[in-house]
């Protein structure tokens, strides 16, 4: 055979061996994404009426792509909630909302060589985020963060595994959702249509670690509910009750609890939202909301107040009773210096 045409033929072979070496490689890629994606959908179906599902699939994320921080935020109104608590402050949170907004809610990679924002504690930087929308039947309904402290850590391959995973975690959010509602249907009041004292302790008893984490109480006593009832009768006092718990719910975020405790009382738990001087700015316009609403009802028209003791627990150990009593020393303070305020532990 000519010594060129052997060469060439050589050439031809080793090229058409290597396309091939390729060509397989990217197949076992495909087969491992394609293998860990259907792992990873049978580990979030198996949790699907899990209350704590969103908690497990941030850690579930963390773990597969080596990450530091991991949040899954929840479309509602218009608005992104958090659904997963970690340390990084309020402020933080709002930084990541920030962020979802300026990339037009549509997927990103951020490699930087500097913080990606500023956190109070230097040890909480990261360098490196990745999001990537939650849609369902091509409608945003949420929006994974996933962020490294490393430098130039996420790669295209990183968001395009992530975006497959968002399709799985996208159903099973809203297949939650509907369980979780058709269960609440059995915790609401009958008479307000907040929740009941008995969803409030065992949603926040299956919390993991709640008495390591950062949250806020609201204990809240109508002020002088007797006096209305005798004055106006039971029915007017029911049609109250059903005004200030509509007042108190359209106050708080989706994912916060909002509940009846017992008679005129009412309870708030605000989880991760910490910040004192917003809580009290939210429950103050709470109060003043309840303050100036005129409450008509069968030919009667007045209004009412409120009073309103606040907790705000932060870097404490803390049993759900311990903070339930503190919250309930700062109502009592309220009632009897006064009423219709708010008092907090600044």
């Amino acid at each position: 055979m000519d010594p060129q045409v052997f060469e060439k033929y050589q050439m031809f072979t080793e090229k058409t061996i290597f396309d091939l070496s390729q060509q397989v490689i990217m197949l076992e890629k495909k087969l491992n994404v394609f293998t860990n994606l259907l792992e990873i959908s049978k580990y979030i179906n198996q949790y699907i009426k899990d209350q704590n599902l969103f908690s497990l699939i941030n850690d579930m994320l963390i773990g597969v792509f080596g990450a530091k921080y991991s949040t899954i935020y929840i479309k509602s109104n218009n608005e992104y909630i958090e659904t997963t608590p970690k340390t990084f402050s309020y402020s933080s949170i709002e930084e990541e909302k920030k962020l979802i907004l300026d990339h037009l809610e549509e997927e990103f990679i951020i490699n930087s060589n500097k913080p990606i924002y500023e956190t109070q504690n230097a040890e909480e930087s990261v360098f490196s985020c990745l999001g990537v929308p939650i849609k369902v039947d091509n409608r945003a309904v949420g929006f994974i963060l996933i962020q490294h402290k490393e430098k130039d850590y996420f790669s295209k391959d990183h968001a395009t595994f992530l975006s497959s995973l968002a399709n799985h975690v996208g159903v099973a959010i809203e297949n939650n959702l509907l369980y979780t509602q058709i269960k609440e249907s059995a915790y609401r009041d009958g008479l307000t249509g907040i929740f009941n004292k008995r969803y409030f302790f065992e949603t926040l008893e299956a919390i993991p670690h709640l008495d390591e984490q950062n949250y806020t109480l609201v204990m809240i006593d109508l002020d002088n509910f007797k006096v209305i009832n005798d004055t106006y009768g039971h029915p007017y006092g029911d049609a109250v009750l059903k005004k200030v718990s509509s007042i108190i719910k359209s106050g708080t975020r989706p994912n916060d609890i909002v509940a009846r405790y017992g008679g005129e009382e009412m309870i708030i738990f605000f989880y991760n939202f910490t910040d004192k001087t917003k809580v009290f700015q939210r429950v103050e316009a709470i109060r003043r909301e309840i303050e100036k609403t005129v409450i008509r009802d069968e030919g009667i028209s007045s209004s009412v107040t409120a009073s309103f003791g606040v907790y705000v627990k932060v870097d404490e150990s803390l049993s759900l009773n311990d903070v339930l009593k503190k919250a309930d020393e700062n109502l009592y303070v309220c009632k009897r210096t006064g009423k219709n305020k708010v008092i907090l532990n600044f």
